[in-house]
């Protein structure tokens, strides 16, 4: 099977799966007679982003109005001339890669329907092939309102990882604002977590994003990372002995590849011997704090994905990831392949300096690998397998300096 073949098989599956007992086919405009959803790809089959209602012009705009931080200006006037023409419905008949939904019992959409209390449709968006890949709704009225965002368990990765941010939202929706602050980040709403027909659900308030939000690149929101640590209180203390250094010399266990196994714990034993002593500050972090996972709407910053979130980690994770991680999407060379030298220096807006900045930096990268090595056993991590390597090589060729204790 090609890779177009792979990609559409892939879509189709999803479809299946969120109209049970359907049938599910490929057709093209007009074809749709007799049929009970039709979802056009945009912008083809062969490069899908999202399955948008066809016949419904309203709700594919709105679907096309989702902005992030990570858009610039052009991408934003693109996106946001292409949802307005739409909106007239002119441009449908040139959306000619379309699934057909026929026949079939109560689909998403009803459940949905039934959960937010007014009838509505969704757009579908599947990431690419990767561990945690799941698929992803946005849920509207039939005239383009928004009303949820909604995540589908449909592995055992994708179901633990929905466990965790629902876990998560419950305890930041009782300790931050409902609607956000200036200084805080608003954090969507648990609107329902469970089970329907085999898949799990989590189902979210939907963020308000816009256009006119965007604020430049270059200035990372330090003070609501600042907030976001803080949440929960913060704990100092030594490196060594500290629940999360205990988690992390327990995880080279959990590595299913022996020469893996070894080489991470090799690290591991490594990085306790040099840092142990050193005093930190522990609180929380967010876990995949990126420009393309949030947004700025009338001051506040609207933040989501909180799969990885998780407390007791050192000061800076947040914002060495937010600056690393879209270093890394304009570099020359391929992820993970040399030391970031000066990443240390990126972490003075946040308190660490001088050694217990250097030693963040290697925890940092250190709890990176752990992800990384943990989600590329599964079944389909193998685009994550690579970067793993790298990173895993990177850590074990670049020993630490032994640090003697002293406080960020």
């Amino acid at each position: 099977m090609s890779a177009p073949e792979e990609t559409r098989a892939a879509w189709i599956a999803a479809v299946r799966d969120l109209w049970p007992d359907a049938r599910v086919e490929a057709v093209g405009p007009g074809s749709s007679e007799g049929a009970r959803r039709e979802l056009a790809f945009l912008p083809d089959a062969e490069r899908p982003r999202l399955l948008v209602p066809a016949g419904m012009p309203r709700a594919t705009a709105a679907a096309l109005r989702r902005y992030s931080h990570d858009l610039g200006p052009k991408q934003r006037a693109s996106r946001g001339l292409t949802a307005a023409a739409v909106r007239t419905g002119l441009p449908e008949r040139t959306l000619r890669d379309r699934l057909r939904v026929t026949g079939g019992g109560p689909s998403v959409e009803d459940r949905l329907s039934e959960l937010l209390g007014r009838p509505v449709v969704v757009s579908v968006g599947l990431g690419s092939a990767r561990a945690n890949r799941k698929p992803i709704l946005h849920v509207l009225t039939p005239r383009g309102e928004p009303a949820a965002f909604v995540k589908i368990g449909d592995t055992g990765t994708a179901r633990a990882l929905l466990e965790g941010e629902a876990a998560a939202l419950t305890y930041l929706n009782a300790r931050l604002p409902a609607s956000g602050a200036r200084g805080l980040p608003h954090v969507p709403r648990l609107l329902h977590h469970g089970t329907w027909n085999g898949l799990d659900l989590l189902v979210l308030e939907p963020l308000p994003t816009s256009a006119l939000g965007w604020r430049p690149r270059g200035r990372a929101p330090v003070p609501e990372m600042r907030a976001l640590f803080e949440v929960g209180g913060v704990e100092r203390a030594p490196l060594r002995g500290s629940p999360y250094w205990d988690e992390m010399t327990a995880s080279p266990g959990l590595v299913l590849d022996e020469r893996q196994r070894a080489v991470f714990g090799e690290v591991v034993e490594g990085v306790g011997k040099a840092h142990g002593d050193l005093v930190l500050d522990f609180g929380a972090w967010h876990g995949d704090w990126t420009p393309w996972n949030m947004a700025w709407h009338r001051g506040v910053l609207r933040l989501w994905d909180w799969e990885r979130f998780s407390r007791g980690v050192p000061n800076g994770f947040d914002l060495l990831h937010y600056r690393l991680q879209e270093a890394m999407r304009t570099a020359s060379g391929p992820p993970y392949a040399t030391w970031p030298d000066g990443a240390a220096a990126l972490l003075e807006p946040l308190g660490p300096t001088g050694p217990a900045a250097r030693a963040t930096v290697r925890l940092y990268l250190l709890e990176l690998c752990r992800r990384y090595l943990l989600a590329a056993q599964e079944p389909i991590g193998g685009p994550l397998r690579a970067d793993t390597e790298r990173l895993l090589a990177l850590l074990h060729t670049h020993p630490p300096e032994t640090v003697s204790g002293g406080t960020p």
